[in-house]
């Protein structure tokens, strides 16, 4: 019984540290002031990083960043995979798929989500650099 316990605590333990080591990469890649000019200048938007058999990027990133769309036209999204950007996955230390860069007008890389993320999220993230959001 105790080496059950034992177990279970390690792997609780475990999946913490994963998940503050993600939110500590994810911070320390937006705040690399990193610029991407994947559509023109003037306009914020978001980048998504996929792979060509990214599952998660279809069924669940694809349609979140749809319904952002939906809801704010004026927020560019380009989708781009991990073979077209490999400079810019190593200089933000991207590790999964899908992952978003929200990019402020001057092309500056403010936010990086790595891993799926809501619209919703989003809109919030997009609010730093654009006109406030009005989530469902």
């Amino acid at each position: 019984m105790i080496t059950r316990i034992i177990i279970l605590l390690i792997v609780v333990l475990a999946v913490a540290a994963f998940a503050w080591y993600m939110r500590w990469r994810s911070q320390k890649a937006g705040a690399q002031g990193v610029t991407i000019n994947h559509f023109p200048l003037g306009k914020v938007g978001v980048v998504a990083i996929t792979t060509d058999d990214c599952v998660q990027c279809e069924r669940l990133q694809k349609p979140a960043l749809k319904r952002l769309q939906a809801q704010r036209g004026d927020i560019e999204v380009v989708w781009r995979t991990v073979d077209q950007e490999p400079e810019l996955v190593k200089e933000l230390g991207i590790m999964t798929v899908p992952s978003t860069l929200v990019r402020d007008a001057h092309g500056k890389v403010v936010k990086v989500n790595l891993g799926y993320v809501d619209d919703c999220v989003l809109m919030q993230q997009l609010s730093i650099v654009s006109a406030p959001p009005h989530c469902a």
